[in-house]
């Protein structure tokens, strides 16, 4: 068979309503947030499927991978596009599989709930918070992603601060995964070793179409702004107010100045030459956190909670890597680095940082918990100039004991969060024989990407 052919099979097998081939269309959805990164924005510009299906129930979704399987042609599971590593960018061709259309809500219960997998988390938290629940976490770009897209891509975000990453216990209860085989089958994963091999594996192992995950009660969460005349002072703070487990908060968010300074919908609230704190505590915790502001000689103002409100903003968009993304509006030859510092010595590490780049790193912090223990970790913009300093940063951060994970790879094994790579590579080699999901995404290699004819491997 030539090795296009299957296109023409393609529209005969399904109705051309699931099926997209506009080029502009294509090269949209194979794409993601990558371009954050001057490095992979160079090896991935040129990339893109051949086609886009979207299949609307998941007894189509099934057909989609075996009609694929039969012919070898590769498939890239598509959330909400919003991840910045290059997760859904094809590497050689084949399909775009949008799963935006599988968006029911299936089951609501006491602290969980089940959804299809393209449901957008932005949705999902505005259901959950019409039965007196909330999501536990979510990215910054919320309201865009889907919840598998999350699962199988992200780590964690506002919210982790309470309740951790994707990966602890207790947090993603269940997920049904679809396998790439001539006959799939759908797995429903419930065990916590299991559900490691699907948890930001790029869709390299499986197809999610369901999952369950806890959730947390409903809080009317109070935003709050906080100014400090250091960078010092104003880690000091965010880590008091972190530290303290009775006070219950979703967002404790620490910006170096000037980086609050590009945050255009906040106006007034923007500071050229202050650090800044955005925190989302509960409303009876507001006067403790006041208290500890006038402890740690900061500053905030009473009037940022009812302006966030009355201009219909969300603090989370301030946050997490939207921090970035308002930056890099401005800025947009820079670029930035993912990390988590040793909360024992974070402070020196940030002093040797500065002492040794200046304003060539800028210090963006996120207090999460991670396996139970509260870290200090980092997304700092990177005043970006060649690649070779880039990696003398990286080296250097690596050098201080500061736990990198590398936004700048499309590689699972190089991105920093490889602790279950073997557990997903093994499921890959059980559920895609082959190797036709998200093929070049890993180092493990199976016998069945050779068998790509006329394609270019990276």
């Amino acid at each position: 068979m030539a090795s296009m052919d299957w296109l023409e099979e393609m529209h005969a097998e399904f109705e051309d309503e699931i099926i997209h081939t506009k080029s502009t269309y294509v090269k949209k959805m194979s794409q993601d947030y990558y371009w954050y990164s001057p490095v992979l924005k160079k090896l991935l510009d040129h990339h893109s499927g051949d086609c886009v299906i979207a299949p609307r129930d998941e007894e189509e979704l099934i057909s989609v991978l075996s009609f694929a399987y039969k012919r070898k042609v590769p498939i890239v599971s598509r959330g909400g596009g919003t991840g910045n590593y290059g997760q859904i960018v094809p590497l050689y061709g084949g399909i775009v599989l949008d799963t935006s259309k599988l968006n029911k809500v299936l089951e609501m219960k006491e602290e969980q709930a089940t959804f299809q997998a393209g449901c957008k988390l932005g949705v999902i938290e505005k259901t959950l918070r019409k039965h007196g629940q909330e999501l536990r976490f979510y990215p910054s770009t919320f309201m865009k992603s889907t919840l598998a897209g999350f699962i199988a891509g992200g780590t964690g975000g506002i919210g982790s601060i309470q309740y951790g990453t994707l990966w602890d216990e207790g947090n993603v209860l269940q997920l049904s995964v679809v396998t790439m085989e001539e006959k799939p089958r759908k797995i429903n994963v419930t065990k916590k070793e299991e559900l490691t091999k699907y948890i930001h594996s790029y869709g390299i192992s499986g197809i999610i179409t369901e999952a369950t995950i806890a959730t947390a009660k409903k809080t009317d969460w109070h935003d709050m702004i906080v100014y400090f005349d250091d960078l010092q002072s104003a880690l000091l703070f965010s880590e008091e107010v972190s530290r303290k487990p009775h006070i219950k908060k979703r967002l404790v968010s620490v910006c170096e100045a000037p980086l609050s300074s590009v945050f255009k919908p906040l106006r007034t609230y923007r500071s050229e030459t202050k650090a800044t704190v955005l925190l989302q505590v509960d409303p009876d915790q507001t006067q403790e956190v006041m208290n500890l502001i006038l402890e740690h000689g900061g500053e905030t103002t009473d009037t940022f909670a009812q302006y966030v409100k009355n201009h219909n903003l969300r603090v989370s968009d301030f946050s997490w890597n939207h921090v970035t993304l308002w930056w890099l509006k401005q800025n947009e030859a820079d670029t930035y680095l993912q990390g988590r510092f040793d909360p024992h010595i974070y402070l020196d590490q940030v002093r040797q940082l500065k002492a040794c780049f200046q304003d060539e790193v800028l210090i963006h912090f996120e207090w999460i918990k991670a396996r139970g223990k509260l870290v200090p970790s980092s997304q700092p913009v990177i005043r970006y100039t060649t690649d070779e300093r880039l990696q003398q940063i990286i080296d250097a951060f690596e050098k201080l004991g500061i736990k990198v994970s590398n936004p700048h790879t499309y590689l699972l094994e190089e991105g920093g969060k490889d602790d279950w790579i073997d557990d997903i590579c093994i499921a890959k080699k059980q559920n895609d024989p082959c190797s036709l999901l998200n093929p070049g995404k890993t180092k493990y290699i199976a016998e069945g990407i050779h068998e790509m004819a006329g394609e270019e491997h990276v």
